[in-house]
């Protein structure tokens, strides 16, 4: 295969031309922050879809399978795999001391946690934290931009799309679920993290109908994330 050609390549340009994208939504002046609206409503509508008829009948089911000590140990080692991402952006950010204190975290869950099935780190100080790329650009000074509905990765934003692609190199380093080679085997650890993401939700008062769930799903998304981006 040619040099030119060849895979990394490809993924390189790919990046390039979705993250100028990106950049372009972010930066763009609008009167509105929903200009896509009638775009984001359809898309919001299939996600609910999904989510009602995949989703949450899983997680249904797998809160009824699973006792609750077990849940709470596989949510703890899912979590505890976000935190070599959340240093890495802590250091970004230039937050030297709550970098330091993730990356602890995240080995003394590792190893005295047991594959961070148990939370050692929390009682010892090393409150759990979460950022992102997202959060990152937006530290950089990088505008929000336009809200967007992304299928089934949901509620996104122009630099939220940004951080879909620049975080791609990152988190291959940072996320140790992508090393696992075998492909099913790895999408079925990624469907089982969303599973128990979304069966820690099932409790959540639903959105009252005469209520326009579409609009405060974005309201509270884009207030969320520029208050985190502040802290």
């Amino acid at each position: 295969m040619d040099r030119m050609t060849s895979p990394v390549s490809f993924s390189f340009v790919k990046l390039l031309v979705i993250s100028a994208l990106g950049f372009t939504l972010a930066s763009c002046a609008s009167s509105s922050s929903d200009p896509f609206e009638g775009f984001n409503r359809k898309m919001a509508s299939f996600n609910t879809g999904f989510d009602t008829i995949v989703l949450k009948p899983a997680a249904q089911g797998y809160s009824k399978v699973l006792p609750t000590p077990v849940q709470t140990a596989v949510g703890n080692a899912f979590a505890n795999l976000s935190d070599p991402w959340t240093a890495m952006n802590q250091l970004l950010q230039g937050r030297v001391k709550l970098a330091a204190s993730d990356a602890g975290r995240f080995l003394l869950n590792s190893t005295v946690g047991v594959g961070g099935l148990f939370d050692v780190a929390t009682p010892l100080g090393l409150t759990r934290h979460q950022e992102d790329i997202e959060q990152t650009l937006g530290v950089w000074g990088l505008p929000q931009g336009p809200y967007i509905v992304l299928p089934l990765l949901g509620p996104s934003s122009g630099r939220g799309l940004v951080s879909q692609y620049f975080g791609i190199f990152g988190q291959d380093i940072a996320q140790p679920l992508r090393y696992v080679d075998n492909v099913p085997v790895r999408n079925s650890l990624f469907f089982t993290q969303l599973v128990s993401m979304r069966a820690g939700l099932l409790a959540t008062p639903a959105i009252p109908p005469q209520m326009d769930r579409y609009t405060l799903m974005r309201d509270f998304y884009l207030r969320g994330r520029e208050q985190q981006v502040g802290l």
